[in-house]
Order: C-alpha cells, then structure tokens, then sequence
C-alpha cells in the first residue's frame, strides 16, 4: 500500500524532491563517508626531545585506506628535517605494549569516535599528564625522542591503573577518575591480544 500527498503542495514537494535531492545510494553513503574522513584533523600532540628544550608537532588524521573495517590512522611528525609519516592501524595497537605513537593515534582515534575520556583536552591530553606524573613517581619511562616515541613499548594500562591508586591516596579524586576514561579505551583493544 503506497500513500500519497496528493494536495497542490505535497505534489509539487514529491517533484522537488525528485528532481534536486540526491537517492541514498550505496555510492552516495561511501561519498559521504569519504568526505567526513578525508583530510580530517583527529588531534594534535606534541613529541618531546631529550632534555624536554625541543617540541615536535604531532598531527593525527584518518588515512587515505581508512575504513571502519580498516582503522588506519596517520601520523604525521613535523622534524627539523621535514615532516615524517607513519600508519597506525588502531586494531593492532596493544595498550599493554604499545608505543607513544600507536598511543597518540589510538586516543585520537577514540576521541573522534566519541569514545574517548570526554575532556576539554581530549583523551592524549589525559594520557599525558598521567605519563608525566608516572614518569616523576618512577613508574614509567618518557621516550623523550624522535625514534624512541615509535620503538620504545609499554605497559600504559599498568601506568594508568598505579596512578589511578596514587591519585586516590592523595585525594585526587578527579584525576583519578580520569583514568576510568582511559582504560575504558584500552579495554577495547586489550581483549584482541589476552
């Protein structure tokens, strides 16, 4: 049973649609897809080096071969000697062994997929001042440097939880709650590698 508009408006309405408002297709939701991630900005960050003096700037986007089934996200490092690359694909990133960048990459991607910790700053920014104060308490170690930031891996969930603790025994109730935020990230991605 087809129902029908059949007044002077409703008429004229159906043929304006026809002719000027384009059919969802397959075609046209993979057009719109492509434009909601082409050359989309996820997040910025900063890449320290030794004696924490020098700041790189880190740009997350989606990749050029991004799909949902293949969440590859780039990276892109601007150095002294030109900008350098590098493709993370979230689904093999580990937060119990992962480095700085798949870290970056990973936050951002959560951010922009509306499941990251919810902040002002976002889900890096989190990860980071908890990375800062693990690395002064000793529990963890900063990379501080253009190849470590991609080679050295860690344990962040371990880092998140020890300062999650810390923070609560200081009465830091708020940055400890912080970390629920970022380990509801990594408990997405931890389980593909139990």
């Amino acid at each position: 049973m087809e129902i029908v508009n059949s007044t002077a408006s409703g008429v004229y309405t159906s043929e304006y649609k026809n002719k000027n408002m384009p059919k969802q297709t397959y075609e046209n939701s993979v057009k719109k897809e492509i434009a909601e991630t082409k050359n989309k900005v996820l997040g910025m960050g900063f890449l320290h080096e030794k004696n924490n003096t020098v700041h790189y700037g880190m740009c997350a986007m989606y990749a050029e071969d991004y799909s949902e089934d293949n969440p590859v996200i780039k990276v892109t490092v601007t150095k002294p000697n030109g900008k350098e690359e590098y493709h993370i694909n979230i689904n093999e990133v580990n937060p119990r062994n992962a480095s700085e960048i798949e870290m970056f990459a990973l936050c951002n991607y959560a951010d922009a997929k509306g499941f990251g910790t919810g902040g002002t700053f976002g889900s890096w920014q989190t990860l980071n001042y908890y990375r800062d104060n693990a690395s002064h308490n000793g529990y963890f170690e900063m990379t501080n440097g253009t190849d470590s930031f991609k080679s050295v891996k860690q344990d962040w969930m371990k880092m998140v939880q020890t300062m999650m603790k810390d923070y609560m025994e200081a009465g830091l109730f708020k940055q400890s709650l912080d970390g629920q935020g970022l380990l509801g990230i990594f408990g997405k991605y931890v389980q593909a590698f139990v």
